[in-house]
């Protein structure tokens, strides 16, 4: 991967990073707010680029950065993806804004495989949707995984689940 690469990846990230910082403290996760942007090659955690508070930076093994690898198996152009708070009514937002949404039971994983690329990869066997939704389990914190081409793409649905929740709200 050359620097000329990761640099683009980079300053792609950042400005979409930079939208999404104002959005509703509603729909961010405990551990804050995580968007990722692959580089058009990327195989491993090497090739993703995440962007979290205030760090941003290749190589972080996260569970943002194990979804997008998955969900590039069956889909290269996803390029990037991001990870909002799992609530129902912040799932209900996504499912009416999005309608591309695939919810899975993390309590209903086979044996002896990981639970997130379990259910990651057996909703992108059939395609690969705009969200994947995975409710609070005995394994972990309910997430909703938004995916997309770019940054930008995945950071403006954030932008409008955010604000359509914050109308709903009033």
């Amino acid at each position: 991967m050359s620097a000329q690469a990761q640099s683009s990846v980079l300053r792609e990230l950042q400005k979409a990073h930079g939208k999404i910082l104002d959005v509703s403290r509603y729909i961010i996760p405990r551990d804050d707010l995580a968007i990722a942007y692959a580089t058009v090659n990327s195989t491993d955690q090497k090739g993703v680029a995440i962007a979290r508070g205030t760090s941003v930076g290749f190589g972080v093994d996260e569970p943002i950065v194990r979804t997008l690898l998955t969900v590039r198996r069956f889909d290269p152009s996803i390029r990037s993806a991001a990870c909002i708070r799992y609530e129902d009514d912040i799932l209900q937002t996504t499912i009416e804004t999005l309608r591309d949404v695939e919810v899975y039971d993390p309590e209903k994983y086979p044996v002896g495989i990981s639970t997130m690329d379990w259910g990651i990869a057996s909703i992108c066997r059939k395609g690969v949707p705009l969200a994947i939704a995975c409710a609070e389990s005995s394994r972990g914190p309910g997430r909703i995984y938004l995916l997309g081409t770019t940054p930008d793409e995945v950071a403006n649905r954030i932008l409008i689940i955010s604000q359509r929740l914050t109308y709903i709200d009033i």
